[in-house]
């Protein structure tokens, strides 16, 4: 009972924690289809527990189960139950290795379902307890009196043991890395969309993008209201150089999930590439209304103020990605670089600057030269030359090091105005 009682307890939070954002509807997710895959997902379990092979981290729900294979398993799990029943009093181990099982599934079986999983491995670990417990005292009951039963149930026992050691050591080959996880997903399940889109973002993390490409493509193929796959391949074309091609991608994606931050960011991004910047302060605007801890769209919208000369109105958005994400390097040496450089003389705040730039070369460390750069024309604004000297050839020395031609070639420009004491001006209209 107290098991019961544990797992109704978990299901309840379990169901409360998610019902939000992963609990599926009955519209998503038909009641039929809840029973169907319910039934199949116990025979799958039972199954993987006799013959573990073709295990994944994945198993997609199945849109249309096949109506022969449901009814077989459920036949199955019937017969098994009346035999379980009928041998109660002679065999009670049976009945109650064979509830355990049937029972402790019953908050992971789908009928509530959270995810798109038909089933998972780990949901087996404490249900199939059950089954080793009835299996444990029928072969028990069968040996007892027969000493060469005995030796063969053991013999045997320790194979089986040893052949999921050797499967085990396999299988964890496989969880190595994202690709290789995913990789195997795809390879022993059937359309697997979930499996495809990470299995693509593995090989976007590696820039392997036309790898990356196809698996997207075949979420769509799959499930054309994937949102992450639009995405993800507009952030690709995007980087290709082809925001226009991009924009639809992120468009569509918008439109699948109008609640994701993420997704309204990115589509900004690129309309800012194409120069429709009202459009983009309204995604911006959107993302950061959706996602009040979200600091890019603040950032972003800065930017774009910063880009069509309102550097006033610009920087309460860049103080404020600041106050979400402090030690965010990007935002601090873009904000630093504002506050010591700007032509608007309204805008500059050389202590502050000095400030930002400190904080971002100490988290960049001492082998970034746009740090050390940002940091010497602090330097050079708050009138501090010498250091802005000093610290400014470090910045070049370190970009010519790197390779880094056109970049050590600016820098070499700033540091010919601070040797004359003079600091560095610049608009942000274009960056």
């Amino acid at each position: 009972m107290a098991v019961f009682l544990l797992a109704a307890l978990s299901s309840t939070v379990t169901f409360l924690a998610q019902r939000n954002e992963a609990v599926a509807s009955l519209a998503k997710v038909p009641l039929t289809l809840r029973f169907e895959n319910a039934i199949l997902a116990y025979g799958g379990y039972l199954w993987k527990a006799i013959w573990p092979m073709h295990l994944a981290v994945f198993y997609p729900l199945p849109k249309h189960p096949a109506w022969s294979l449901t009814a077989t398993v459920a036949a199955v799990l019937i017969l098994i139950s009346a035999a379980a029943w009928l041998e109660r009093r002679r065999r009670p181990w049976l009945l109650v290795g064979w509830l355990w099982f049937l029972g402790t599934l019953v908050p992971v079986i789908g009928l509530v379902q959270v995810g798109d999983q038909a089933m998972a491995d780990r949901y087996g670990y404490f249900p199939l307890v059950g089954i080793f417990i009835a299996v444990t005292f029928a072969i028990a009951e069968w040996t007892n009196g027969f000493r060469f039963l005995k030796i063969v149930c053991t013999t045997t026992g320790v194979s089986i043991l040893s052949a999921c050691l050797v499967l085990t050591e396999n299988q964890l080959r496989y969880w190595q890395d994202s690709e290789s996880l995913f990789s195997h997903a795809v390879a022993v399940t059937r359309d697997n969309a979930l499996a495809h889109l990470n299995l693509g973002v593995a090989l976007q993390d590696q820039k392997k993008l036309s790898q990356a490409l196809i698996q997207y493509h075949e979420v769509l193929r799959l499930d054309s209201t994937r949102h992450e796959a639009y995405n993800n391949i507009g952030r690709i074309l995007s980087d290709q150089g082809k925001p226009q091609e991009a924009l639809d991608y992120y468009r569509k994606s918008v439109r699948l999930n109008p609640k994701s931050p993420f997704s309204h960011n990115n589509l900004g991004l690129v309309l800012v590439e194409l120069g429709h910047f009202d459009e983009a302060m309204d995604q911006f605007s959107e993302a950061a209304q959706l996602d009040a801890d979200y600091a890019p769209p603040c950032f972003q919208m800065g930017k774009i103020l910063l880009k069509q000369g309102q550097d006033a109105e610009a920087m309460p958005h860049f103080h404020e990605a600041l106050r979400i994400e402090p030690d965010n390097l990007q935002m601090l040496i873009y904000l630093a670089r504002v506050l010591a450089a700007d032509e608007n003389p309204q805008i500059r705040n050389g202590t502050e600057a000095l400030v930002l730039a400190t904080k971002a070369s100490q988290l960049a460390g001492k082998a970034q030269p746009v740090a050390l750069d940002t940091l010497a024309m602090a330097y050079a604004e708050t009138g501090r030359f010498d250091e802005a000297v000093q610290t400014g050839q470090k910045a070049v020395n370190l970009a010519r090091t790197a390779g880094q031609k056109d970049d050590a070639a600016i820098m070499q420009q700033r540091l010919e105005r601070y040797q004359k004491h003079q600091p560095w001006r610049e608009s942000f209209r274009k960056n």
